[in-house]
């Protein structure tokens, strides 16, 4: 044998141990099969020997450019926040490359999983020639000392209903797991299975920051107690605990905590909550902040607050009235005698909660009963409000309308300076 056939022959036993990314195989088979065949032309065989050599030479110096950009994440563009796209950009997270096949033919793969100690975000990929997908519910991730509870997800379909591709969040796994198990469930719950892979925590995403806060905010009623910042590249985590007596009076929740980095507010993301002693404990889930920090504080901007009011207002006509109210527009836009008792819809701006209304009449006081229905409107000025109907057990038409107190979204402004100045 001469020395370039076996120099030939050394390189083909290495390429043919070589296996490419399954992603990047099905790509290019897909485009073989869409290119027309073509005329064969004979060649002598020094020029094909020459040709084999640089083609085997060209791969074998590149195959790890090719694995790079087989390992991108394809198809997720419109799923993508712009912090998942950079992390995509930046190749981050492991490749997972699984699949099942389900009971009609669906397979499901698991593409790629991302950690950090904020939480796990997974990227999967379900597909079926039929066109007739169900949904995929992802409930959690098991391993050593980790139970992860799914926690937010969405997906999207193809135009031919062949294809989907969804991102699902999780709590964050241990570190110390070598082996992590996915549950699914599929076609309405009827079907179930799991899924397991070997886990890399050296992929995982390092933290950027984690800092203890432990500094408290008063408001109205009560306190609210901020605890830890971590921030790591998927997400920032704010903990603490709220010991707030009507912090669930309305449905402002955390949303007016802000976190500011160098002035700028950080995007929220949502956030959480678990029942404690004496309150709640809280998460607030906000983008990743940005690489250079100056700056970085917290601010209370709106929080619930309680006025006390004691107010009775005149019920002067069948027509629709409008009351200021320490500030606030109340709209009272019915009163009407019913089978059930007396009915008093009023019309309040969102996150606005009346407290301790009654109707009074002949020297009557009737409490309200209860909430018979609640509604969110827009006015013709866009601007959002609720529309209430209370129920009040008596049968007579009531004279006035006594309120002590609301519960609302209040200003306070109270700063946390976590970093700088």
């Amino acid at each position: 044998m001469s020395e370039i056939d076996k120099q030939f022959e050394t390189e083909k036993r290495r390429l043919e141990e070589v296996k490419a990314p399954e992603e990047l195989q099905q790509r290019l088979r897909f485009a073989l099969e869409q290119t027309p065949p073509r005329r064969k032309h004979k060649a002598p065989k020094w020029i094909a020997v020459a040709v084999a050599l640089v083609v085997l030479s060209f791969v074998s110096y590149n195959y790890s450019a090719f694995a790079y950009y087989g390992k991108k994440l394809l198809g997720y563009d419109e799923l993508m926040s712009d912090t998942l796209a950079q992390l995509n950009e930046e190749d981050s997270g492991q490749a997972i490359d699984k699949k099942v096949t389900l009971s009609d033919g669906t397979e499901l793969y698991l593409d790629v999983l991302l950690t950090d100690e904020n939480q796990s975000i997974l990227y999967y990929t379900a597909k079926n020639s039929k066109g007739n997908l169900e949904d995929i519910q992802l409930s959690e991730i098991q391993g050593l000392w980790t139970k992860a509870f799914a926690t937010y997800g969405t997906h999207s379909m193809n135009d031919e209903g062949t294809e989907m591709k969804g991102i699902q969040g999780f709590e964050a796994v241990n570190p110390f797991a070598k082996e992590l198990t996915i549950d699914y469930m599929y076609n309405e719950g009827t079907e179930q299975g799991d899924i397991t892979f070997a886990y890399n925590p050296k992929q995982a995403m390092q933290t950027e920051l984690k800092q203890s806060i432990r500094k408290k905010v008063h408001v109205d009623q009560g306190t609210i107690r901020f605890d830890s910042i971590t921030a790591t590249p998927s997400r920032t985590t704010i903990k603490g605990k709220v010991n707030v007596d009507n912090y669930d009076r309305i449905s402002l929740g955390e949303s007016g905590v802000q976190l500011l980095a160098n002035g700028k507010p950080v995007e929220l993301k949502g956030g959480s909550g678990k029942s404690a002693l004496f309150g709640q404990y809280i998460e607030i889930y906000y983008d990743r902040l940005p690489k250079e920090i100056e700056t970085l504080e917290i601010v209370v901007d709106k929080f619930v607050g309680y006025q006390k009011l004691n107010e009775r207002i005149e019920l002067t006509s069948d027509n629709e009235q409008s009351v200021e109210v320490h500030g606030k527009e109340l709209l009272i836009r019915k009163v009407e005698k019913t089978t059930d008792g007396i009915q008093v819809t009023i019309a309040t701006e969102q996150n606005l909660l009346l407290d301790g209304v009654a109707i009074q009449a002949k020297g009557t006081s009737t409490p309200l009963y209860t909430i018979l229905g609640s509604e969110h409107l827009e006015r013709e000025d866009d601007m959002p409000y609720n529309e209430r109907v209370l129920l009040f057990k008596t049968d007579k038409l009531p004279e006035t309308l006594s309120i002590e107190g609301m519960h609302y979204a209040k200003s306070y402004g109270d700063r946390i300076q976590l970093i700088g100045k």
